[in-house]
């Protein structure tokens, strides 16, 4: 068959033509431009109705946009189909439940079959929830680094805690949820927010695990960095409360009224500036929502000030307090840049663990905040916290740092001189002493797992031979650490709504 173009046709035209006619391209290789082309699933030209294939991608949808299952017996929603396929024939509410669970299952068997064949270990986040009605929920995301090297990360499990929420109960519904995906022996680390019912879970975890996870379980607890870091900044907040909780009442007044807004907006409108459809308001226990909350102030501070000239029942914040909210929050601006970079979930981030922390304390030890007494006594606040959670990083955040091409020893020797002054050689020293340890114990499991799956000599040559395999594979066990719980709270904020609703 030949193909003659036409200067109407579009690539359309020639891609079907490729995909279905073109007898000088292989089967295969039509069968994949068929695949990468799902538009032409729809051609008119070859379209043919399939009741499995409608039904499959309706449930898909319902997923996809979170809609309830009752939605399919809306009195609408078959006429609609129907009027575009006539042979289209909707499913009750609880047969696409059914078909959703299906879809779950299925998925879940993908995920429990790459879990079989991976031949790394798996890191884990987890967060808790405690709903209105003082039920505790935990979800948990797997987090590792496939064969091909790249990061994967899946939530596999969101499940009701035992009452009382205790630290044993966390780790008994912990340890369910690894034996469930069998994953108990491929365990690396576990990232938990700072609180002390997930500090006694990770005890008991300790100890029932201390001989299935290599090099023990010195480098298994991690805690949420960003979790921390909020820890940091809540606590030298407080130095200058009133003048949050003025702003704040000045926001939340103007806020809760209609009419007070468009005072607001007409004073915005004088000022030649954007008008506001509504205000910014914090979460007290979110550091980085106040910060928000007091940059959108700061930019509205003119409009702000005439609104409390012209109002009679809101007294703003005072001139000096505007002043003491602005140094406030030029200092802690760098602080949202390192909570974002905390906060990434779509690729390790263990190896900037150090160059964060470091950033972190630098910061905190700048010089140039001393003319101020709020800041100074700010930093010296979040000084004394930073010192609780980070003045000894964990070891295996260092060794991931070592791995960075861009850091590497020098980063380190010059950051452990600073920290550490004088006794930063032996710092070091206990660094590379421990790097030793884990690399020479990962090599001993690595020969043991070949010799024990191959029974043969020559076998074990192959697969461990090479030191930059070796070391490639070595990165690839050491890299997938996650800092953050944000993955699981996402999650979360999800239940919330199906649960309260």
């Amino acid at each position: 068959m030949r193909l003659e173009g036409k200067k109407w046709w579009s690539a359309n035209t020639v891609k079907r033509h490729l995909a279905f006619s073109c007898k000088k391209i292989a089967k295969e290789e039509r069968e994949k431009i068929i695949a990468t082309q799902a538009d032409d699933l729809f051609d008119p030209a070859t379209f043919k109705f399939d009741p499995q294939l409608s039904r499959g991608l309706q449930t898909l949808f319902y997923i996809d946009a979170e809609i309830p299952f009752s939605a399919t017996e809306s009195r609408f929603w078959e006429p609609a189909m129907r009027s575009l396929r006539p042979e289209f024939r909707t499913i009750g509410r609880q047969t696409m439940r059914d078909d959703c669970v299906a879809v779950f299952k299925v998925g879940c068997d993908a995920i429990l079959a790459d879990f079989e064949e991976l031949d790394s270990r798996v890191s884990f986040t987890s967060d808790i929830w405690t709903s209105s009605a003082s039920l505790g929920y935990m979800c948990v995301t797997a987090h590792w680094i496939d064969k091909e090297f790249r990061f994967q990360k899946k939530i596999i499990a969101l499940k009701q805690i035992p009452y009382p929420h205790t630290g044993q109960a966390v780790a008994n519904l912990m340890e369910k949820i690894w034996d469930d995906w069998k994953l108990g022996d491929k365990i690396f680390a576990l990232t938990l927010d700072n609180s002390s019912v997930n500090d006694n879970a990770v005890k008991n975890l300790e100890n029932k695990l201390r001989e299935k996870i290599p090099f023990g379980v010195s480098h298994m607890h991690m805690r949420c960095s960003a979790h921390i870091l909020n820890l940091i900044v809540q606590d030298g907040m407080g130095i200058i409360n009133t003048a949050l909780k003025n702003i704040r009442d000045l926001l939340r007044h103007i806020t809760s009224s209609g009419s007070r807004l468009q005072v607001l907006n007409t004073i915005l409108d004088e000022l030649k500036l954007p008008r506001k459809r509504g205000l910014t308001l914090d979460c007290s226990t979110r550091w980085n929502s106040t910060f928000l909350m007091v940059k959108e102030a700061l930019g509205l501070k003119t409009a702000l000030l005439k609104y409390v000239e012209v109002s009679s029942t809101m007294v703003g914040p005072s001139a000096e307090e505007w002043s003491d909210a602005e140094a406030m929050a030029n200092f802690l601006e760098p602080f949202l840049d390192a909570t974002k970079s905390f906060s990434n979930v779509r690729r390790p981030s263990s190896h900037t663990y150090i160059k964060e922390i470091w950033d972190i304390r630098r910061l905190l030890l700048d010089e140039d905040h001393r003319g101020n007494a709020n800041l100074e006594e700010l930093a010296l606040q979040m000084q004394a916290k930073f010192c609780k959670y980070w003045e000894n990083p964990n070891l295996i955040m260092t060794i991931a740092t070592f791995f960075d091409p861009r850091y590497k020893f020098m980063f380190l020797k010059f950051c452990y001189h600073k920290a550490y002054g004088d006794e930063y050689e032996a710092k070091l020293n206990d660094v590379f002493t421990w790097l030793k340890r884990f690399y020479e114990e990962y090599e001993s499991s690595m020969r043991n797992t070949a010799r024990a799956s191959s029974g043969s000599s020559s076998r074990v040559g192959l697969q461990v031979s090479g030191k930059r395999k070796l070391d490639e594979e070595f990165a690839q066990f050491n890299l997938k650490i996650v800092i953050f719980t944000r993955q699981c709270q996402s999650w979360i904020n999800i239940c919330k709504r199906l649960f309260l609703t």
